[in-house]
Order: structure tokens, then sequence, then C-alpha cells
């Protein structure tokens, strides 16, 4: 029994290798499954009014999405800024001006640099909402999500949203 071990041993890493090549995550679905978390994040219900544990979900949320100095621009927000904090207040006032809103990242193309160490999520994101007012909306922007991989794990470091109508985001 003791002489097969090692064979046990190679067939074993082997069957690993082979589930991790044909089954695991790329880096892309990685990526995507991080933006669908911030879609889900952001995502105002109908009858959502606590601010307090809105703010809380959407911390918690940010602190596996972000990094803590994370910089932003959201121009008709007349947001600039480099604080995981921050784009989080932010996101916990939208009930304020919005009934229901998701947000959709879905066609964002993500391009991966070559050691697979940073990428950049770019293209047309949309809201689609009801504000308090009860008025439909329905608003495409050009956004710029720059990506680095941190200890294994995707996180965002920057965003840039371009102006209504505006100019593309860098």
């Amino acid at each position: 029994m003791k002489r097969w071990l090692p064979h046990i041993g190679v067939v074993a890493g082997l069957a690993i290798a082979l589930y991790a090549l044909f089954f695991g995550s790329s880096d892309e679905e990685r990526i995507r499954e991080l933006l669908g978390r911030l879609e889900n994040s952001v995502q105002v219900h109908e009858g959502e009014f606590n601010i307090i544990i809105r703010g809380s979900r959407v911390r918690k949320a940010f602190s596996t999405i972000f990094i803590p100095d994370v910089q932003f621009r959201i121009p008709d927000l007349q947001s600039t800024g480099t604080r995981r904090k921050g784009l989080a207040a932010l996101a916990t006032q939208a009930p304020r001006l919005y009934r229901t809103a998701i947000v959709d990242l879905s066609e964002l193309e993500i391009k991966l640099d070559d050691q697979a160490a940073s990428a950049t999520a770019f293209g047309d994101a949309s809201l689609i909402g009801v504000r308090q007012g009860g008025l439909a909306e329905r608003d495409q922007r050009t956004v710029s999500l720059r990506l680095d991989k941190i200890n294994g794990d995707w996180r965002i470091i920057a965003v840039d949203v371009s102006p209504r109508g505006g100019t593309q985001p860098e």
C-alpha cells in the first residue's frame, strides 16, 4: 500500500488541476460576479425607507467590491472622491431620489492585462428606475471601472461615469 501512495497523490493532483482548468472560474467570470454583486448592492427596492439599514447593507457589500481608497467621478452627483465611505454614502441616499432602481452592468466589456493582475470594465451601463414622484426613468451612461487583483480577489480601484449626454470617461 505504501508504494501506491505517491501514485495516488499524482492522480489526485492531476484531478484537481483538471477540475480547476475546466470548472474553475476564469478571471472574467469572477469580475462579472463582482459586477453582479455591485448591481445588487445599489439596487433600490420598493418601500426601502430605512437609510440606516440600507447604509449598513451597502457598506458591507462595498467592503468586498471596492478598495478603501477607491477613486470615483460621477458628474451628475457632483461627486469626485477617493474613499469607499463616500461612495457608500452616495449609494445609501439613492432611495431619496428613486422609489425603485436597477443598475445593469452586463454590457460592459472586460479587458484583462497580460498578467491578469488588473482589468478594465468599459461600456454602457443602464439605470432603470421610478423617481419618488412616480416618473419612470431609463438612463444610459458610459462607465469605466478599473480593477486590480488583490490577494487573489478582484476589487474595483476606480470608477468613472460619463455625464448625461456628455463625453466618454477616461
